[in-house]
């Protein structure tokens, strides 16, 4: 008989989803208490899985998307994924309007690229994505012809933001745009090379136009910054047109298919309609307009737009941290080491160690990724409304957004960096391969916690806006958190005379509980950094010195903690709203895991701040070792689950079949030149000769 899960049944599954190759690792399959294919529902749907297997179908047979071995140039890798930018844009793998009605789509097509591999998939987003997104989230009816020339790829786009002397500061930038009313042009300046747009993706070789942020000059009056849509290449030949001087960055230390370049204007005129202005702007005689009477109504609905590079981050980081822990979980069930005395050898996955290396990056890319889809499918969602007009609490929702970004956003480029590294120690000296995988998804992760705003300047932006709420917490209306980031504040002057009343292992380590514990933490956090801040300026000190002062161990752990606090109760509602039984119950432990893998991180505070006393925190670690346990014969599937096909994982540690010294032993006896005599082996000869007679 069928079996249903809601409108899904597991014969779609199966149609979408293979069976596994039989091998090494049929032992811990075997022993796993729920069904691979179902979990898979707890983040996607079957759209998304059908949409998915569409792309990966595609690169599979498709001849510019095969491997080599050999590590490419640094042209070499800015050509391949142009190449494949274009094949991959050429495709319809789902109709406009259906994307419309199903934002989770968008997500699923940008995941299945990334998983393939992550230049191509942010060269696409900045080429056109971001840069069509936001010229309709900010631009006017007659912007709207670029759009037609981004779909058709006539014109490919870059984000200039960034300044070489300014990043997170944006108050400080310097590249100006000055209104003329006379000849209705603004001329676009940059007045040294400090103030040149810097890191800007896609830009280096081959973006003919460019959205530039600048400083909105008329009437001798500085109108903050702005937007511009700014040709600065030829389509048809891609030189820079004059005024125009841009450039290449060269070498990363990792994705290096993006061209990330450098541009510079002199004096470059610009019609009048070159503005991005819907949300505000000059008219033509030079005074300035906008839609909004509260200037910050205007300011909040643009950062719902900004927040877009941000939202989409965390499920990148969550993509990386999803291969690296697939690869290492399945290598640590295959590889064997040691064991007690008079017997075989055991996988070192049953060591306590390795479990508590892996196990809790594993319930994290469950936990980032539930949350990260649903994340990224309500700021497309958030999008898709601003642009037609239907949302009533555009400022609102940008505002949160904003602020729930700037902490996720380092949460999750964290916890994949950390998470990434355990994979790779983890699995020992054959991680250290290339063709392993790990270290290329360790480097690419790395500018995750860099690039869309350095993760602890992020922190102060969220920490900024959730002082601001302090004072006015018992008012929080659903205007002011639309997307209950702030349900942490209900009654929470109560909730702060509570202790932990919890003194088990399995109290401490229960879903609801752990929910419970984040709510007290953060509204303490909360509570003791506005107190902070309060008294410094009490004792004389102006706003910037008192927040200044602030952020260690005060308003850094606050958003940290307010990031977290919203992943864990996203994961556990998720968790408890899974209809299959069997796998809710998996859920359930993999949020007991993370959430006290995460709180026990802030173990000091829970003392500190008298929540935790005794023996509760021993408790608490006793209960992640335990889970660990508990969850280890799980693990394998639980890789299963989240694994992407093997041509996309391309690690020979980390295959479906767990063959791996099979796949070590085809990747270093083929790799080109390793069983052949080197070029310059005369040379080897020469010196070894030649320095004895030296002696």
């Amino acid at each position: 008989m069928e079996k249903k899960m809601g409108y899904v049944t597991y014969d779609q599954l199966k149609e979408c989803i293979p069976d596994l190759p039989s091998g090494p690792l049929e032992k811990y399959r075997k022993q796993a208490t729920f069904d691979w294919r179902r979990m898979k529902l707890v983040y996607d749907s079957l759209s998304t899985i059908q949409l998915k297997k569409h792309v990966w179908d595609f690169m599979r047979t498709h001849p510019l998307f095969q491997h080599q071995s050999a590590s490419r140039t640094l042209d070499e890798e800015r050509h391949i994924a142009v190449k494949r930018m274009y094949a991959i844009y050429n495709e319809t793998f789902v109709p406009d309007l259906k994307l419309i009605d199903d934002p989770g789509l968008f997500q699923a097509q940008s995941e299945a690229m990334f998983m393939f591999d992550s230049a191509l998939a942010v060269k696409v987003s900045l080429t056109f994505k971001m840069f069509a997104n936001t010229i309709q989230g900010a631009g006017r009816d007659h912007h709207f012809n670029y759009l037609d020339d981004i779909e058709k790829a006539r014109i490919g786009g870059c984000f200039a933001l960034t300044e070489i002397s300014h990043g997170s500061n944006a108050r400080g930038m310097r590249t100006t745009a000055t209104y003329i009313p006379e000849k209705r042009q603004f001329i676009l300046h940059t007045p040294d090379f400090e103030a040149a747009k810097c890191w800007v993706g896609s830009l280096g070789k081959c973006a003919t136009h460019a959205i530039i942020y600048a400083m909105l000059m008329s009437k001798g009056k500085n109108h903050g910054l702005h937007t511009f849509v700014v040709p600065i290449r030829d389509p048809e030949t891609l030189l820079p047109y004059p005024g125009v001087t841009l450039g290449d960055l060269g070498e990363k230390i990792g994705l290096n298919g993006v061209d990330n370049g450098f541009v510079m204007f002199n004096n470059y005129h610009l019609p009048k309609e070159a503005a991005l202005d819907k949300l505000g702007g000059v008219d033509d005689n030079g005074d300035y307009q906008t839609p909004f009477r509260d200037p910050s109504k205007r300011f909040g609905a643009s950062l719902g737009i900004l927040s877009g590079g941000r939202v989409h981050i965390t499920s990148i980081s969550t993509a990386y941290l999803q291969k690296a822990i697939v690869i290492a979980i399945r290598y640590s069930a295959v590889r064997k080491q040691f064991g007690p005395p008079n017997s075989e050898e055991m996988p070192v996955m049953e060591y306590q160690q390795q479990q508590i290396r892996l196990l809790p990056y594993l319930a994290a890319t469950y936990a980032l990724r539930v949350f990260c889809n649903w994340f990224c499918r309500t700021h497309i969602q958030l999008t898709i409304n601003r642009f037609m007009g239907v949302d009533d609490n555009a400022a609102g929702r940008g505002i949160e957004m904003h602020a729930l970004s700037s902490a996720v956003k380092p949460v999750c480029g964290w916890t994949a960096r950390d998470g990434i590294q355990n994979c790779r120690e983890a699995c020992g000296g054959h991680g250290y391969l290339k063709a392993a995988r790990i270290g290329d998804l360790r480097n690419d992760n790395d500018a995750n916690c860099t690039y869309e705003g350095e993760n602890s300047l992020l922190l102060q932006q969220a920490s900024n806006w959730l002082l601001n709420v302090w004072s006015r917490r018992g008012t929080i209306t659903k205007d002011d958190t639309p997307y209950g980031s702030l349900q942490f504040l209900d009654n929470a002057d109560q909730l702060l005379f509570e202790t932990c009343p919890w003194n088990t292992v399995e109290e401490l380590i229960d879903p609801a509980n752990l929910t419970h514990m984040y709510k007290w933490l953060t509204a303490y956090m909360l509570k003791m950094t506005h107190e902070k801040v309060s008294t410094l300026k009490s004792s004389g000190k102006d706003n910037f010195s008192a927040k200044n002062d602030s952020q260690s161990f005060n308003a850094v752990t606050l958003s940290v903690v307010y990031g977290e606090n919203f992943i864990v109760n996203h994961f556990y509602k998720s968790a408890n709203a899974f209809e299959d039984a069997r796998c809710r119950n998996v859920l359930l432990k993999l949020v007991s895991l993370y959430g006290a893998f995460m709180l026990e991180k802030h173990m000091a505070t829970l003392y500190i701040g008298g929540f935790f006393s005794k023996d509760q925190g021993l408790l608490l670690r006793e209960g992640i070792l335990r889970v660990c346990a508990a969850l280890a014969p799980q693990a394998v599937s639980l890789a299963d689950t989240l694994a992407p096909p093997d041509f996309c994982l391309n690690s020979v540690l980390g295959m479906a079949d767990g063959e791996v010294y099979k796949h070590i032993q085809s990747s270093v006896m083929s790799y080109p030149g390793s069983m052949s005599r080197p070029e310059w082996w005369r040379d080897v000869v020469f010196w070894r000769s030649y320095i004895p007679s030296k002696l």
